[in-house]
């Protein structure tokens, strides 16, 4: 099987179940998940932690999960759940517990674990800005929204745990 099919060379990509312009919102959307993914792949490689990368790759296959609930555009047929936002939840409090009080902004910059999980989080800003924009012209699944905005915030929470003391 070849990795071309040339279906694309007119604009227009298959979104599951139908044929869509390469700048519909969905693929644009799905292009911000995408690379939410790779840069959590990259970030992988610079974490021991076997309990971090196991959770990294459950947030990973969360996001392949969202991609299709974002494709098949069908809110009877939600990936994303509840659980998953508390999944979050837990693990960042569980975290923010071990850390000292923020009393000034910080960078997270002092070693490549902390400088990749920053790119996750800005990436995952960036997603949360175009499905929120998604969701303004075509509901979006509101465990989906909040997955999004809890996320920047454990990727944050995740980068301090790497801090140098």
């Amino acid at each position: 099987m070849k990795i071309y099919t040339k279906r694309g060379d007119s604009g227009e990509t298959d979104l599951l179940v139908r044929r869509v312009k390469k700048n519909d919102f969905h693929i644009e959307v799905n292009g911000q998940i995408d690379e939410v993914m790779a840069t959590i792949l990259v970030a992988k490689q610079h974490i021991k932690d076997q309990k971090t990368l196991d959770l990294l790759d459950k947030i990973h296959y969360t996001f392949y999960q969202m991609a299709y609930e974002i494709a098949l555009d069908d809110l009877k047929q939600i990936k994303v759940f509840e659980t998953d936002v508390l999944l979050l939840e837990k693990e960042i409090d569980h975290m923010d517990e071990t850390l000292e009080k923020l009393t000034k902004f910080i960078q997270l910059d002092q070693n490549l674990a902390q400088a990749w999980l920053n790119m996750c989080r800005v990436k995952t800003r960036a997603l949360e800005r175009v499905l929120v924009e998604l969701d303004s012209h075509k509901k979006v699944n509101d465990h989906t929204l909040k997955y999004v905005n809890r996320l920047s915030d454990f990727f944050f929470t995740l980068g301090r745990t790497y801090e140098i003391r």
